[in-house]
């Protein structure tokens, strides 16, 4: 897997995005769902809130409120 990845983590459960790159935080704070490597879909709703930000070598990780 050399390709950049971007990661939710929700309730402690990590979802890995579909998208093949790392994500900036305008850019997650503009969409309005995302789409997991696995097919499912993840709504925003008016709760969102991003609690924490981490980067790694290849992939940048989220801890986030749905």
């Amino acid at each position: 897997m050399g390709y950049m990845k971007t990661i939710f983590i929700i309730v402690k459960k990590k979802y890995t995005l579909k998208y093949e790159r790392k994500m900036s935080e305008n850019e997650v704070l503009k969409m309005k769902s995302f789409v997991t490597y696995n097919g499912e879909k993840l709504i925003k709703t008016n709760n969102f809130k991003i609690k924490k930000i981490s980067e790694k070598n290849k992939e940048r990780i989220f801890d986030i409120i749905l």
